[in-house]
């Protein structure tokens, strides 16, 4: 786990938070950021971390699938982010 006080930690799960509500940072982005700068590991260490295959969490981390919201919820978890989906009536 990377050395960071709990205020330097809070701030970048602030700005994270920011920018997913601004919709300017992808889900893999955000996977990769809490990966390094929060936990201070490798993709094959976090993906036995978090249990998913090296070549998942690279493909996520890339853009390069669309994965199931419980693999992303797997991968977000460690950052205590958690993604949902919900139906909205459209209007005909």
């Amino acid at each position: 786990m990377a050395n960071l006080s709990v205020a330097e930690r809070k701030e970048i799960l602030a700005k994270l938070e920011s920018n997913l509500e601004q919709n300017t940072i992808s889900h893999g982005e955000v996977i990769k950021t809490i990966r390094t700068e929060l936990y201070g590991m490798t993709q094959t260490q976090y993906a036995k971390f978090i249990k998913v295959s090296d070549k998942t969490l690279r493909d996520i981390e890339k853009g390069n699938t669309d994965p199931r919201l419980s693999v992303l919820n797997k991968l977000l978890a460690p950052g205590g982010f958690k993604i949902s989906a919900r139906f909205i009536k459209r209007s005909i």
